[in-house]
């Protein structure tokens, strides 16, 4: 059984939320948030670890 990382992400400007993976969570830090364009954080993405 895989274990996978995946992330909250709570948008600080229009306050979206969606669980994105590690590939979606290193998109939005550089790029910011897919809906609004706002930049993006450390703080705005929680971690949890889930079992595949």
């Amino acid at each position: 059984m895989a274990t996978g990382s995946t992330h909250t992400f709570v948008c600080p400007e229009c306050r979206r939320s969606f669980e994105v993976d590690d590939e979606m969570r290193e998109t939005l830090l550089e790029s910011g948030c897919v809906v609004c364009g706002a930049p993006v954080v450390e703080g705005d993405l929680e971690t949890s670890t889930t079992a595949e």
